[in-house]
């Protein structure tokens, strides 16, 4: 019953959002929430509110990250004689599944100043390039605290 209230509020929401009620928002949005619903059903164990408050959690605070990113980047390009601090780093990961390593792959791709570069083949190591920082285990904190998000609802 709560998936159904939660896939018709994401669909209505979806269209509300996309500028108009039509059957075809509406479709979409339902689509659309269904893959979310699915996505987040994957984690057993686990209430869907709990799982649904960690996706909320994770896009929350993705974007304060993607805020502080940015603006380390601005500041980085607008010095008259910026100091870049190119690296690769190794982050051992904690999460197993291949669509978690794919969504912190793309997320952290999404942030400026990183880029994922693959996985080793065992898939437990991310490599990434990252600059700004003059500190490699600075970058590693932050994958970190990007893996500990999505930790929170793919568990």
């Amino acid at each position: 019953m709560i998936e159904t209230l939660t896939l018709l509020s994401l669909a209505l929401l979806w269209s509300l959002l996309d500028g108009g009620v039509t059957l075809v928002n509406l479709l979409v949005g339902a689509l659309l929430g269904a893959i979310l619903l699915s996505a987040v059903q994957r984690s057993r164990g686990r209430s869907f509110a709990s799982r649904l408050f960690g996706i909320a959690r994770f896009v929350a605070l993705f974007v304060v990250e993607l805020v502080q990113a940015g603006l380390a980047v601005v500041l980085l390009s607008i010095r008259p004689r910026p100091q870049f601090h190119p690296h690769v780093v190794a982050v051992p990961l904690r999460i197993e599944s291949d669509a978690a390593i794919s969504l912190l792959s793309a997320t952290i791709t999404l942030l400026p100043g990183t880029v994922a570069m693959g996985t080793s083949e065992d898939g437990r190591t991310l490599y990434a390039h990252a600059i700004g920082e003059a500190d490699p285990e600075s970058s590693r904190a932050g994958i970190r605290r990007i893996e500990e998000l999505i930790l929170g609802f793919m568990r």
